[in-house]
């Protein structure tokens, strides 16, 4: 089982036993856009103002037994994975269905973000662990024509972590996130092997950093000036564990600490924002939130979200955020919200 997806089979033991997340939930803020998807993930806009909405599925009825954090664990699996689009008139639609869904009871894997970019549509995608590795796109970065949808290129990430393990604890793949720099280059975050890479043309994928204390970096934007600000997870999802890291010409020259399970992050000019999956209270994990980041700290924007994950902007001005990427409790299922300006 990938560090990545044990953190949040762990967190899903500790929500479980919260009866404020099984019961009088607090409404959430905001407008929700669209809901009852089992496990959305990633969201974007794209140049014609659809939300795509990248949605791991809710796996299926072939049983499959895979490792798992505490042994082998149950998994169903299914093609339930689904890229949907929302147009700018609320009219939802599958843009791509039929992606492989890997059910557990602690979370499902699979389709993670899908990021339009140009004339291609990039998606990247997730497995379970080692037991799908070399399976459909496993731990890939692939690129598709946004108009046919036929496939242009697949960038796999299990080959350079196998033969470098740059983070040093062993073979481990998980990609997260990816943006782009001013010359075209491509950032890729693997919460797994805990590493940046880049991809060109040319140079093919390279280690540009390793993180050898376990932070999980989930998610990864590039400023207009070249920058870079890696938002991370957490090592062990302890409270406050989490950070956004900015780089600067190859050097780290700011941290913003003491975040929660930061699952994605959105640079908007000078605003830095950030997802926080949960919230540490004295009951246990609670709900999490939207916060925006500087040297100051964080200043909360959206409170009482559950289980969020992916944030971007509209065409609008509007911030909008998928929840429920993780049930908390049985039937609990997910969307995507918009809030207030």
């Amino acid at each position: 089982m990938f560090r990545s997806r044990l953190i949040l089979c762990m967190l899903f033991v500790l929500l479980i036993g919260v009866p404020v997340l099984a019961q009088d939930m607090p409404p959430m803020p905001g407008e929700v856009v669209i809901g009852d998807l089992p496990a959305p993930r990633g969201i974007a806009f794209d140049a014609e103002g659809n939300l795509l909405i990248a949605d791991a599925g809710a796996g299926g009825e072939v049983e499959m037994v895979l490792p798992g954090p505490e042994g082998e664990a149950p998994f169903r699996m299914g093609l339930t994975g689904r890229i949907i689009s929302v147009a700018p008139d609320g009219t939802a639609s599958d843009r791509i269905g039929g992606f492989p869904s890997y059910a557990s009871p602690s979370e499902t894997t699979g389709l993670y973000r899908a990021i339009p970019q140009g004339d291609s549509l990039w998606v990247l995608f997730s497995g379970t662990g080692a037991a799908t590795v070399g399976a459909f796109w496993t731990d890939s970065v692939v690129e598709l024509d946004a108009t046919t949808l036929a496939t242009k290129r697949v960038i796999n990430l299990n080959g350079i972590e196998a033969a470098q393990d740059p983070d040093g604890a062993g073979y481990d793949s998980n990609v997260t996130d990816i943006a782009w720099g001013a010359d075209g280059t491509l950032y890729i975050t693997n919460a797994g092997g805990n590493d940046l890479l880049s991809w060109t043309e040319d140079g093919g994928l390279q280690v540009v950093h390793a993180w050898t204390d376990n932070p999980v970096p989930t998610a990864i934007e590039v400023a207009e000036n070249g920058d870079l600000y890696i938002g991370f997870l957490g090592a062990g999802l302890a409270p406050g564990a989490a950070k956004i890291e900015h780089w600067s010409n190859g050097e780290l020259v700011e941290t913003f600490g003491g975040l929660n399970a930061v699952t994605d992050i959105l640079l908007d000019g000078d605003k830095l924002y950030a997802v926080e999956l949960v919230l540490f209270g004295e009951q246990g994990p609670g709900p999490g939130r939207v916060v925006m980041v500087d040297a100051s700290g964080s200043t909360p924007i959206a409170e009482g979200l559950v289980a969020p994950f992916g944030i971007a902007k509209g065409p609008d001005g509007a911030l909008y955020v998928s929840y429920g990427t993780i049930a908390f409790a049985p039937g609990m299922t997910g969307g995507v919200v918009k809030l207030a300006n």
